[in-house]
């Protein structure tokens, strides 16, 4: 009597007393258990396990987190008896939510003011999570001690009311999740329990995956798979998925079983009825064809075939939820839901369900490229998470595509640039390009993607000196044996070869494509691959692919043109551009010889003798270099003999194009003369000195002891004023003098970007966007966008001052001189953290660094 009478009247004041280091303030215990969690569709109905089911007829299972008979129930409807050797149980719960069994009823911690809301602990591992339920069980008990050993708990009525009751508790009645399987094993049951614990609604971790795929290849082929969370719904179907595509990569189902072919959704034939594949329609969206998958699937070699796994992995674990009709709901509540804050909801949910949907095409497709040992047994496999790591443009994808625009990634606005039709089609060819774009089903050209030619009229900038046909914007760089263009057509590209003093066995040519985007050559012009959405914009998603993925696309691409022309009697249709920016559809007409990627266009000038060497360094259009790169085209201008000939192209021949022509520029000043680097004029001529130059491949003198140039390049005030301000960036200020060579460095790369700068001066260009920034009248989109701009080309010319004091620092020396290794640019800054902080400081502020 004198327990009971301690025990509070009302629950807020229990609740208000609660001191535990779990089970605190404000905290309660909800029953996992509600009226209606069970789904009346689910058969059989399993008392206990609310939402038990199983994947077709294969060993894998899903379940809500049941009672303690219901496990029971559950093992023994699978077969899993005590005692019985011929029934092996994984139980794998995904719950991250603290949870304990409190007289066989699991019960989760909740907040009071949230009481429907699981409490979020995104990252936590099981370790972590199993010592909040032991410290849990801990303060539970504290607690009951206190109140004659009940503790008040949460339960749930139909009508949705929450209702507090006193619960009995024992040492004995009380159980963390784990102590639960442990009983059982102890029982007597085959049950292997693993905990990987996953925030409700939200994809699994990377590391999730590699946690899932290492205990399920570990288990026997013949064990029974089951997993839980809360209601069995979200992550329980997610881990599912993967369960089921673990299991048929282990008995080769993956790579036999699936029908491969390279149709993204249906094949059609010229003249049907396609309107179920036209731009948006709903059937696409419920094949789960958004932007975001489109582009994932063209990046990923044997993305087509991954997500077709996929879906029929998710088709095959879709009693309870299937994830593609599930996004599909999500975004037809989005476009139809008045309320804002339903409508918010919705597109959270959107967003995290097509991310979990991406992440399990990626881990298919790593499955199919490095699953080997799933049946082989072998060691030393490379894991998710590193795979992953390794292609950061699947991370920028999401990133530009999904998370930066939730709303666009809806597919429900699609802009749809005007049509101008120049011919009427013939051989029975859809006349429209979107019919056409709707209908294609490459791996790289799939649906809703055109070829764009690159050249447009206007890409010439008229203001530049000199003209090489089919090769836009072509300009040398007085002094320096570097030459920069947009991209050329073939014969462009052979004209330029012609002009920097190169023939068959003459000057050799190190030529340096920039480009990130997928380019093929049909008939001998470049055409790049764009969205019908968006086909005057590059993919920019595609951000930190390297070289060896962007030719595999364009390999891949290559394949697909050819394949799609045979389906249109030897023709490719692509997009062209006219003067006031309309776009019109051509047929091409190719043949196996007229297709050609970058790579086999320089390979086959090659194979004809001219002294050629290529090298594709992908650089996201307006971005500045990687460092990486940066490494990348220094070891390549050091190995090539004095006498050769460096060209740059991008797109348009402007940005990258310059940024590359400014870092050859740099390097060969520090070959040739070593450090402090210096910019060298004649003093006659006030021409810079660079004796490896050439224009045409001639000399530019002979008498050069006569005329030993002179030291400049320290700028007069003129020269500072012409730069408008670039030292009142006090971030500018601050790197320059951290480097014990910052000044003299500086007053290089300036000279050197002068030099450079026909087409673009890439200081000028960081003042230019921040005058358009401080212009108040001017729409806050543009000056948003001038912002941006801004700061993307103060950060490149933040990271060439950085490299311009790396050349001239003495660790270069024993690279330069005596020709061994050489510290790289990016071991150097990964030295200098105040250098990587200062340049992520203009992408956090960038307003701070371009002021009135």
């Amino acid at each position: 009597m004198r327990e009971m009478a301690s025990i509070p009247k009302e629950p807020e004041q229990v609740m208000k007393l609660r001191d535990g280091s779990v089970l605190g303030k404000k905290t309660i215990l909800k029953s996992d258990h509600f009226p209606g969690c069970q789904n009346k569709r689910m058969s059989p109905q399993i008392d206990g396990a609310p939402n038990y089911r199983q994947a077709d007829s294969l060993r894998v299972h899903g379940v809500a987190i049941p009672t303690a008979v219901g496990i029971r129930n559950v093992l023994r409807h699978i077969g899993a008896h005590k005692d019985s050797k011929q029934v092996q149980v994984l139980w794998i719960s995904l719950r991250e939510e603290p949870v304990v069994y409190i007289n066989g009823r699991p019960f989760v911690l909740r907040d009071v003011e949230k009481p429907f809301t699981n409490l979020e602990y995104t990252g936590i591992n099981r370790v972590r999570v199993e010592q909040m339920e032991a410290r849990l069980k801990e303060d539970i008990l504290m607690e009951a001690s206190r109140y004659g050993n009940k503790i008040l708990v949460t339960d749930e009525l139909p009508d949705g009311q929450m209702v507090d009751q006193w619960e009995p508790v024992s040492t004995d009645s009380l159980k963390t999740l784990l102590e639960v399987y442990e009983e059982l094993q102890a029982e007597g049951y085959l049950v292997d329990y693993e905990r990987v614990p996953v925030t409700d609604e939200k994809s699994p971790k990377e590391t999730d995956f590699d946690v899932l795929i290492k205990k399920i290849s570990q288990a026997d082929i013949n064990t029974e798979i089951i997993f839980n969370c809360q209601m069995g719904r979200g992550r329980t179907t997610t881990g599912m998925v993967i369960a089921t595509l673990v299991y048929f990569k282990r008995t080769g189902a993956s790579d036999h079983g699936f029908p491969r072919n390279n149709s993204f959704g249906r094949i059609f034939k010229a003249g049907e009825n396609i309107t179920i594949n036209l731009p948006n329609s709903e059937e696409a969206i419920r094949r789960g064809e958004y932007a975001v998958v489109r582009s994932l699937i063209r990046v990923l070699e044997g993305g087509v075939e991954g997500k077709r796994q996929v879906d029929k992995v998710i088709d095959k674990c879709a009693s309870m939820q299937n994830l593609r009709e599930a996004i599909a709901t999500y975004r037809s509540s989005i476009l139809r839901q008045p309320d804002e804050k339903k409508r918010e909801a919705a597109l959270s949910f959107f967003v995290e369900y097509l991310e979990r949907y991406y992440f399990l095409i990626c881990f298919a497709v790593y499955l199919h490229s490095e699953g080997g040992y799933l049946q082989s047994g072998s060691l030393g496999h490379v894991s998710f998470s590193d795979w992953m790591r390794a292609r950061p443009e699947l991370y920028s994808i999401l990133r530009r595509l999904l998370r930066r625009d939730p709303m666009g990634a809806l597919g429900y606005a699609a802009m749809k640039p005007s049509l101008t039709k120049i011919a009427e089609s013939t051989d029975g060819r859809p006349h429209e390009m979107s019919v056409v774009a709707a209908l294609r089903s490459g791996e790289v050209l799939g649906s809703q993607t055109v070829l764009k030619s690159d050249h447009s009229p206007g890409c010439q900038i008229l203001s530049l000196p000199e003209r090489v046909e089919g090769a836009p914007n072509f300009r040398e760089v007085p002094g320096f044996p570097v030459y920069g263009v947009a991209n050329p057509t073939i014969d462009g590209i052979r004209s330029v070869i012609e002009r920097v003093g190169s023939s068959r066995g003459g000057r050799p040519v190190f030529w340096h494509n920039m480009r990130e985007e997928p380019v093929i050559y049909i008939n001998g012009k470049p055409f790049v691959l764009r969205e019908v959405e968006r086909p005057y914009k590059n993919m920019l998603e595609y951000t930190g692919i390297d070289r060896d993925r962007v030719e595999g696309m364009e390999a891949r691409l290559k394949e697909d043109i050819l394949r799609e022309a045979r389906r249109y009697d030897g023709a490719i249709m692509v997009i062209h551009e006219t003067k006031d920016g309309q776009i019109f559809d051509l047929w091409e007409h190719v043949d196996a010889n007229s297709v050609q990627t970058p790579l086999e266009v320089y390979k086959s000038l090659e194979a004809d003798g001219f002294p050629i060497k290529y090298a594709r360094v992908p650089i996201t259009d307006g971005k500045a270099p990687k460092s990486s790169d940066f490494d990348t085209l220094t070891s390549n201008i050091a190995s090539a003999s004095k006498d050769t000939a460096f060209v740059f192209n991008c797109q348009m021949g402007r940005g990258r194009t310059t940024t590359g022509t400014v870092i050859a520029c740099l390097v060969k000043l520090r070959m040739n003369y070593g450090r402090p680097i210096k910019v060298l004029y004649d003093v006659l001529t006030h021409e810079i000195v660079d004796e490896d130059s050439s224009s045409g491949g001639e000399e530019t003198g002979s008498n050069t002891a006569e005329t030993r140039p002179r030291i400049s390049g320290r700028r007069t005030e003129d020269q500072h004023g012409r730069t408008f301000g670039m030292d009142d960036i006090l971030l500018l200020w601050k790197i320059t003098r951290l480097f014990d060579n910052g000044v003299e460095s500086r007053e290089a790369l300036d000279a050197v970007i002068d030099r450079c700068s026909a087409l673009q001066n890439i200081r000028e260009a960081v003042l230019q966007y921040r005058k358009v920034f401080n212009q108040q009248h001017v729409e806050p989109r543009v000056r948003s966008a001038a912002l941006k701009r801004g700061a993307e080309y103060l950060e490149r010319y933040f990271r060439l001052i950085a490299f311009a004091a790396y050349l001239g620092s003495e660790t270069l020396d024993d690279f330069f001189v005596k020709g061994g290794s050489k510290v790289t640019f990016k071991n150097w800054l990964h030295q200098r953290p105040e250098v990587q902080a200062m340049k992520w400081s203009i992408r956090l502020r960038p307003g701070r660094f371009l002021p009135f």
